[in-house]
């Protein structure tokens, strides 16, 4: 019996020093915005990443997370994508039309825009002194962190909000965290469920579907206040407008994820106080892609 109880609690002290060591092994990656630039390691481990994100800056941040093809180069999406939005854009304050702009955009870009760059999550806008942790599950390559927010009619991106990011071979031990409310997303709908309370949420968002053509989808969260015109919030969120995406937001932004593949789940944690919050979509919003409800 000695031997069987010695046996025994080896084994759970073995079981309790490889859960520490997971937990030890976490991949944590502090994230700061601040106007323009980001302050962040270099390169990180593959597997699940948890990032937290803080944005120190006078405007509102965020920022996407793009997987460069095998033969793309930073450089190269900076020359052909960035700039490539940073001309349409001003085509648009020139007064071009938002058929013709689309049109040259569509003209401009590169074809692996299209077919080979691939989208792995990021944080939802936040706005200023706010913060938000997300976590994301990352395959080894070079992506792009960008944050393409607009100041006095330039992208962020034109003024230091784009770099390079690297994900190694190497295979971190982190796990993703426990959710306690999911959304999952289709064309063109929020399908929600569990619950959400005052205090920390952590939120599952299950990527069930993306347009063929423009951006894909995601999920912001706004806090609402007496004067909140969810019009106004939806006109902001369209880049093509001259005055969308422009600091000042009409509203405040609190986190949320970015695009990512379909068929993956990204995971973000929002303490909430009592109000009027509501999911919005910054791709399909002006398509009614967009949830009020109330925590009290």
């Amino acid at each position: 019996m000695k031997i069987f109880n010695y046996f025994l609690f080896t084994l759970i002290a073995l079981v309790l020093v490889f859960s520490c060591s997971k937990t030890k092994d976490e991949t944590i990656v502090e994230v700061i915005a601040r106007d323009f630039n980001f302050i962040v390691q270099d390169s990180i481990p593959s597997g699940w990443t948890t990032f937290r994100f803080n944005n120190t800056g006078h405007a509102e941040h965020f920022f996407s997370l793009n997987l460069l093809p095998d033969s793309i180069t930073f450089t190269d999406y900076h020359n052909d994508v960035a700039v490539s939005f940073d001309i349409v854009f001003d085509s648009l304050k020139a007064g071009k039309s938002k058929e013709e702009a689309t049109g040259m955009l569509v003209n401009l870009l590169p074809q692996w825009f299209f077919t080979s760059l691939k989208h792995y999550g990021g944080t939802g806008i936040i706005s200023p002194g706010e913060s938000v942790i997300i976590t994301e599950k990352l395959v080894p390559g070079t992506y792009v962190m960008e944050c393409y927010i607009k100041e006095k009619g330039v992208f962020h991106t034109a003024l230091g909000m784009l770099r390079p990011f690297v994900v190694t071979e190497q295979h971190s031990n982190s796990i993703p965290p426990k959710e306690n409310y999911n959304i999952a997303i289709s064309n063109f709908k929020y399908e929600t469920s569990g619950e959400l309370t005052l205090g920390e949420n952590t939120i599952a968002v299950h990527f069930n579907e993306h347009p063929k053509f423009g951006l894909g989808n995601d999920v912001h969260l706004i806090k609402l206040d007496e004067n909140t015109n969810i019009e106004d919030v939806i006109y902001w969120l369209d880049w093509m407008n001259i005055e969308g995406l422009e600091t000042p937001a009409p509203v405040m932004f609190l986190g949320g994820v970015q695009e990512s593949q379909v068929g993956s789940t990204s995971y973000f944690k929002v303490n909430l106080e009592p109000g009027k919050y509501a999911w919005i979509a910054e791709s399909s919003a002006s398509k009614g892609m967009f949830e009020l409800f109330t925590v009290e």
